[in-house]
């Protein structure tokens, strides 16, 4: 089998030769959890850095690695990182395995996983914007030439954080020691949580903006509202998260309900002067409906949480998420 290498996917490579993964680059074969992605059964997963895993284990990996010479990707992220290196260095990859998708899994959907994994997350996170990084964007003026370096440092750098996830750990300390912060927040109570399970929804309601990774982790449903209060004042934001976007193995994946009539609601129930409710497009992987200023930040609103919270449950209570038989 001829030895792979990564290349940025572009018009000039031939699919033929390629195994895409993560994205939907085009390719021979594509090992992915994105909507569209054409992995094969037996190779599905959670994670398209797992489905990676499973080939470098199966049996017939040759077989289907046959006449390929080209690892390729479309974006950049930590699952996409670790899928790539999962192909082309599949000994050591099964070695650290478990946190090689402990990353992935905490990049991807935003959640605190092992303190391994989320510290190899928030470096590989880092890698591009970091003022220490050799390959942050904007040393690159075109972006092609930018990826391809970052995945090629990138694949270098991983068998390093493996070795030693604290290797960059000025690069994500404070965010590292905000996640746990803000967890412990709201299993202290220190933040009031609704959680309805019927219908994959929760509240949270705290004196500040609490990061998502720790209201993803502790909350563990797709749909959350957060009712945060700054300055005096209440700022609201609902959110869905990539559990109801990537086609897992483990969930069914169930419509996101179309949420303009709940935008139309909540600025007639529950206008304010300093701003509009808005909403992303659901086609987006964590599309967020909130209400807020012209220019997309979080503007206060005197709807009381109560209120507010009974008309997002009032229009998630049309659509709940029983699984079938219960």
């Amino acid at each position: 089998m001829t030895e792979l290498v990564y290349q940025q996917w572009h018009e000039g490579l031939n699919p033929d030769e390629c195994v895409s993964v993560d994205g939907n680059a085009p390719g021979r074969l594509n090992l992915s959890h994105w909507p569209g992605n054409r992995t094969p059964e037996s190779l599905r997963h959670d994670l398209s850095t797992g489905s990676c895993l499973l080939l470098a284990k199966a049996a017939d990996r040759v077989e289907l690695l046959r006449g390929i010479t080209t690892v390729t990707n479309n974006h950049w992220d930590t699952d996409g990182l670790c899928s790539a290196f999962a192909l082309l260095q599949p000994a050591l990859a099964q070695v650290h395995g478990q946190t090689l998708v402990a990353a992935a899994l905490a990049g991807d959907f935003e959640m605190f996983t092992t303190p391994e994994g989320v510290k190899i997350d928030l470096t590989v996170t880092a890698l591009t914007r970091h003022s220490a990084s050799p390959v942050r964007s904007d040393l690159f003026t075109q972006d092609l030439p930018r990826r391809q370096a970052q995945y090629l440092y990138g694949l270098e750098l991983l068998p390093k954080l493996l070795a030693n996830p604290d290797l960059h750990a000025d690069w994500f300390a404070q965010e590292f020691w905000t996640i746990q912060k803000d967890m412990r927040e709201i299993r202290e109570e220190n933040a009031v949580v609704e959680n309805f399970a019927a219908l994959d929804f929760a509240t949270v309601r705290a004196e500040r903006l609490l990061h998502n990774a720790a209201v993803n982790t502790i909350l563990d449903c797709d749909r959350i509202l957060g009712c945060f209060r700054l300055a005096g004042q209440w700022h609201y934001q609902l959110r869905l998260t990539t559990r109801s976007w990537f086609h897992m193995k483990s969930r069914a994946l169930l419509p996101r309900p179309d949420w303009q009539q709940l935008v139309d609601t909540l600025n007639a129930q529950a206008p304010g002067q300093g701003g509009q409710w808005h909403a992303d497009d659901l086609a987006d992987p964590a599309p967020s409906l909130r209400f807020a200023k012209a220019d997309g930040t979080l503007a206060p609103n005197g709807a009381s949480p109560a209120q507010v919270s009974a008309l997002v449950t009032a229009f998630f209570s049309r659509y709940p998420r029983l699984d079938a038989g219960i």
